[in-house]
């Protein structure tokens, strides 16, 4: 019986990835670097420290990447300010089905407070409907370590196998699949593959879907 539903952030209730990839395209590029889509991919939804080290590895120790970074949140965040959070398609429609039917609802996200704050400074009714948020900067090991999940399974007040995951991220579905909860993975920028069924119980396409998924668990 699902109890809980644990949701990654970015991707999966914001659609800020390319929002991200834009951005950041410009900004490595006037540090004389050019942006690999493949490699972005790649780094969503991993910690900021392995995520600094996959820079090095691939751009050289050279890179400036906490002046890219700060660059790059320092522009998203005037974008959110200026344009709104960017919601992806469903998200209201589900939230508010799941909490009809008394679900606890847990946000589970690499991203640090302070930006997590931003994002939902623009979308307060989305926050109120929210039981709790573990924020990247909060915990000691990031995806695809199952602490942000664990943490966020007990914010909500259940064991892992009372709570559904939702994630974007290969990262995400296997910190997931380690907490021990259900995983369902909704794509954005990263497809689905045959890489990541061993971390994934369902795929669906949009959120929009989630609601009849756990009728469907909750029934069997």
């Amino acid at each position: 019986m699902i109890k809980a539903v644990l949701f990654d952030m970015d991707g999966v209730l914001f659609d800020t990835e390319r929002l991200y990839y834009d951005t950041l395209v410009g900004i490595v590029r006037e540090y004389g670097y050019e942006m690999n889509r493949d490699f972005f991919i790649g780094t969503l939804g991993v910690p900021g420290g392995r995520c600094r080290e996959m820079y090095f590895e691939t751009y050289g120790d050279g890179f400036p990447y906490e002046a890219a970074y700060e660059r790059l949140y320092g522009d998203v965040r005037k974008s959110v300010k200026r344009n709104g959070t960017p919601l992806k398609s469903g998200v209201m429609d589900c939230v508010k089905a799941l909490k009809e039917r008394k679900l606890r609802l847990v946000l589970a996200t690499s991203c640090p407070r302070f930006a997590v704050n931003d994002y939902f400074s623009t979308l307060p009714e989305l926050g109120k409907l929210l039981d709790g948020k573990v924020c990247g900067d909060e915990v000691a090991k990031g995806k695809p370590d199952p602490e942000i999940f664990l943490k966020a399974a007990q914010i909500a007040g259940y064991g892992p196998a009372a709570c559904l995951g939702v994630e974007d991220s290969s990262s995400g579905l296997r910190a997931i699949r380690a907490a021990g909860a259900y995983a369902v993975m909704v794509p954005d920028m990263l497809p689905y593959s045959d890489e990541l069924k061993p971390y994934t119980d369902t795929v669906l396409k949009s959120l929009n879907e989630l609601p009849a998924l756990i009728g469907n668990l909750n029934a069997e």
